[in-house]
């Protein structure tokens, strides 16, 4: 009988072993999934930026093919002599073919079609998550109707012929997609690493952490808040490039209105806010090396490269005629310091180890 109990025990054992192994390691493929396609949101902000930028997004003028083709030509000959009224939009001609721009426009798309693909597998394996975290199939299957919404937009902006509120609208949803997508990536992670061993923190810390907590919020809802300013200055400076027909670059910051005045007011207070936040991490943590101390001060580390890149794009920007080059990466540095933002704050919320 001792010897039949202790195999049972060890048999047990091992089961709970392989049992506990395959949780981590599908967890673990979660997780890889999910921040891979937080990259690929950030690469179709990229993709986006540059169609702009480059006046692309009528480089195909039908969805979702482009110029009745699954592969876009490569040269006009491809296409039938009137394709300029056979592609027609709202009633009007199309420009003249120009295979960099429909190529440009079609990347975009396809790396759009490649992270619908990339959610829709995160919400199948968000099955097996469900009994450790009901919440990760609830947000990836939000985040695959959001960004299937964003797909259906893209045909209607391209349908009224680039309307440029409808373009900011577009664009916006991609904070809402990169917001769902981190906090999916926080939790997995958490998940994968959670330990039941929560540690007691002094109040004296604790209030500091709320403190923390306070100044992450009002500077996540501040860089929300330049990104929205940001793409109204956006939209005048695109109906300024289409008045002047792309000339005279150096004289658009000139006729913003005061918009613009603004956007690159708050900067200021971005700035000093942002630096306080790094200033107060710095404090905060000790020397030790415990993992949330170490997260934080990772992400701070992050925070303060992405906010000296796009205050550099910026001046770039005001002083140097609005090059094409800084546009798109503007806007993809203050979504990505959005995203470390809300990286940070979830952290401050859900940390438990000593700092």
């Amino acid at each position: 009988m001792p010897a039949n109990k202790a195999s049972g025990i060890n048999l047990c054992a091992l089961e709970a072993e392989v049992h506990s192994y395959h949780k981590k390691d599908f967890q673990m493929t979660f997780y890889r999934l999910a921040f891979v396609a937080l990259l690929l949101v950030f690469c179709v902000v990229l993709a986006g930026g540059v169609v702009r930028t480059t006046g692309s997004g009528m480089g195909c003028p039908d969805w979702p093919k482009c110029f009745g083709r699954y592969i876009p030509p490569t040269d006009i000959s491809q296409l039938p002599p009137d394709y300029k009224t056979a592609f027609a939009v709202k009633g009007k001609q199309i420009a003249d073919f120009n295979v960099f721009k429909t190529w440009v426009e079609y990347i975009n798309r396809l790396l759009g079609a490649l992270l619908g693909l990339m959610i829709l597998i995160l919400v199948v394996e968000s099955r097996k998550i469900w009994k450790y975290d009901k919440w990760l199939p609830i947000l990836s299957v939000l985040l695959l109707i959001i960004t299937g919404f964003v797909g259906w937009l893209g045909s209607v902006v391209v349908a009224t012929d680039l309307e440029p509120v409808k373009i900011t609208i577009h664009m916006m949803t991609s904070v809402v997609i990169i917001f769902i997508a981190t906090v999916i990536v926080f939790r997995a992670g958490r998940l994968n690493e959670r330990k039941k061993t929560e540690q007691n923190i002094s109040p004296k810390l604790a209030l500091k952490q709320r403190r923390l907590q306070l100044l992450v919020l009002l500077a996540l809802l501040l860089t929300l808040s330049q990104i929205v300013i940001g793409t109204q200055v956006r939209e005048q400076v695109d109906m300024i490039a289409k008045m002047l027909e792309g000339r005279w670059r150096e004289q658009w910051i000139e006729q913003l209105s005061i918009v613009f005045v603004a956007h690159r007011s708050a900067s200021w207070l971005f700035v000093l806010l942002n630096g306080g936040i790094i200033w107060y991490i710095a404090r905060l943590i000790n020397v030790s090396e415990d993992a949330l101390s170490l997260t934080l001060r990772r992400l701070s580390m992050g925070l303060m490269t992405l906010i000296v890149g796009e205050i550099a794009l910026g001046a770039t920007m005001a002083y140097f005629a609005i090059p094409k080059f800084a546009q798109p990466l503007h806007l993809l540095f203050a979504m990505g310091i959005f995203c470390l933002q809300l990286l940070l704050l979830l952290n401050t919320i859900h940390g438990k180890q000593k700092m």
